[in-house]
């Protein structure tokens, strides 16, 4: 169970009794679910990277600069790469983006709804920064050692914005969040005071916290049970799921070039987490004409209901690189370099919110505040849950090994290819404000998760003096074993990432330089619900298994970034 922090132990008013034996015999999860934890999936997807972000040149040849060099990006994939600098050099590198996130397998979201009406999107446009620093020569020699150079340097290493958008409509009544809710109190025993109110406890359980201060579910001595919803109601579901933030890295790297033939660099990288989910879910509580039930049977019934939940992640990390460059003959490059994993100590904040309406159908029997035409309004919002200073979150991302060779042809085309090996597996949590979480998760990758291949590959052609054209590549392979390509998680985790790229570079003189590139990307994800509660089948099994399901929605996305790259030499 979690710990609770001290600005929430006076409100807790309630005794919260949990049998092992039911919880695990029972799995609860979707995407309105586990929102108030880091869950494994989350670490998954905030250490998931294709090294796809840098400066317009290496964007447009698909950054494979492992053995290329000599671009700012060098000091996030190989910090070998510095080394190759003869000048100075300073560059910015703003770039826009726009994603849009296309979901199927349900029903149109904004069916007959005004564009005016219509809340929430399934694309985002935004402006942002892909990379920008500096690397300067700190001294020039004629000996062994030709240079060395030291660079300051950001380059974006992932980018979360995006949302989707899921509906479905004609459900039955129990297939509904209010039934999950309920069955989710009944398997783990929640209880009211003597009063009948229930106060927030465990973060796990605030939203059937909020669906019993909402009327969707309800409780006497025999345990919860549904009252505002009749057994034929037909239930209209929706759900937007927003993601924001980045992930960006500052890198201080140093690199040497020995004869212009070796060329060695390390690399310590300072990255900034910032990561925002906001998850937004709705029923509509519909019946067929004639099929309402009475204000005698039912004298409260639902209309509708929303649920909102935001999560926020934000910390530090920090990496080593180090890696090397040979060049054996002028037209040819070769270059390795090693990722240690990254080691982060992050925060957790979270909230929610429900607001529901109820018709009073019969004669108010209960003497609730209703409106001249027998509706009911509630609204209730949660404390905000904190995870932080030494409740705080820590663990590694995957370590990762790079290779390269570049080619060049006749003094005008550039020929590029990189390798990654990233070990997904190897992702650890840890420490947690919830005791014994890391030897779970550890237990989930290994299971899970393998090792990712990612292939880059560039050309750059110069078609005159001043003017070059360059186009790109990457694959990012799978991550999950097979057998589990097609599981279900409370957070859908991405299955494979494919970008093509292109651009063009203008050199205005000796000093000052333009790069334009455009890059499309493609990510696909596991399947997704928005709430499951599903019974194992045990030897004890004598009643019917609990089997609570929304519907499966699948989604992807496709993201167009347009950069720009202004630098100087000197």
């Amino acid at each position: 169970m979690r710990r609770l922090h001290i600005n929430l132990l006076a409100l807790v008013a309630m005794i919260i009794s949990l049998s092992p034996a039911q919880a695990q015999s029972v799995n609860f999860g979707g995407t309105t679910f586990n929102n108030d934890i880091i869950g494994w999936y989350d670490l998954y997807n905030l250490s998931f990277t294709s090294h796809n972000y840098g400066t317009a040149r290496s964007m447009a040849m698909g950054n494979a600069f492992t053995a290329l060099g000599a671009d700012m990006v060098s000091t996030s994939l190989n910090p070998a790469g510095i080394g190759m600098y003869v000048d100075s050099d300073v560059s910015f590198t703003p770039m826009m983006q726009f994603t849009k996130s296309p979901t199927k397998g349900g029903d149109s979201y904004y069916a007959n709804v005004p564009k005016r009406s219509q809340t929430f999107d399934d694309h985002t446009e935004r402006v942002a920064m892909g990379s920008m620093g500096g690397i300067f020569s700190v001294y020039k020699g004629v000996g062994a050692v030709t240079n060395i150079n030291f660079g300051v340097a950001y380059n974006r290493i992932a980018d979360y914005n995006e949302d989707y958008l899921v509906a479905k409509h004609d459900n039955s009544a129990n297939n509904s969040l209010a039934n999950f809710f309920c069955t989710l109190s009944n398997v783990d025993g929640l209880l009211t005071d003597n009063e009948g109110k229930m106060a927030f406890g465990d973060p796990y359980y605030w939203g059937a916290t909020l669906a019993y201060k909402n009327g969707l579910t309800n409780k006497d001595a025999q345990g919860w049970f549904i009252d505002r919803i009749a057994d034929n109601a037909i239930i209209d579901q929706y759900s937007s799921v927003s993601t924001r933030g980045s992930l960006g890295e500052y890198d201080i790297t140093v690199g040497f070039n020995f004869l212009d033939r070796i060329y060695l660099g390390a690399s310590l990288g300072i990255q900034s987490l910032d990561y925002k989910r906001e998850t937004y879910y709705g029923e509509d509580y519909l019946y067929s004409e004639g099929q309402a039930p009475s204000g005698d049977d039912m004298p409260y019934q639902l209309q509708y209901m929303n649920y909102m939940q935001t999560t926020r992640i934000e910390g530090s990390g920090f990496n080593f690189k180090i890696g090397v460059t040979a060049r054996p003959f002028n037209w040819l490059r070769i270059g390795v370099a090693y990722h240690t994993p990254t080691f982060y100590n992050v925060a957790m904040r979270y909230n929610s919110e429900m607001w529901s309406e109820t018709f009073s159908a019969g004669n108010n029997p209960d003497g609730y505040d209703i409106d001249k035409d027998g509706y009911m309004a509630d609204y209730v919002e949660s404390p905000i849950w904190e995870d932080s200073g030494p409740y705080s979150w820590e663990y590694r991302s995957p370590s990762r090994l790079l290779t390269g060779v570049a080619l060049t042809l006749g003094k005008r085309v550039i020929l590029s290819a990189d390798y990654e090996r990233s070990w997904y597996q190897t992702i650890r949590l840890e420490d947690a404000p919830i005791d014994d979480l890391d030897v779970v998760y550890r237990d989930n990758f290994k299971e899970v998760f393998k090792g990712s291949n990612t292939l880059r590959v560039g050309v750059e052609g110069y078609v005159l003096p001043f003017l070059a054209l360059r186009t790109g590549y990457i694959w990012n392979g799978s991550t999950l074993k097979q057998e589990y390509k097609d599981a279900i998680v409370s957070h859908p985790v991405p299955t494979k990432q494919t970008f093509i790229t292109a651009g063009v570079g203008i050199k205005f003189s000796p000093t000052i330089y333009l790069d334009l590139a455009y890059q499309y990307g493609n990510t696909t994800y596991t399947t997704l619900q928005t709430f499951f509660a599903v019974e194992n089948a045990t030897e004890d099994t004598t009643n019917d298994l609990i089997d609570i399901q929304s519907a499966r929605f699948s989604t992807s996305t496709k993201r167009h970034s347009a950069v720009l790259t202004l630098g100087f030499r000197f």
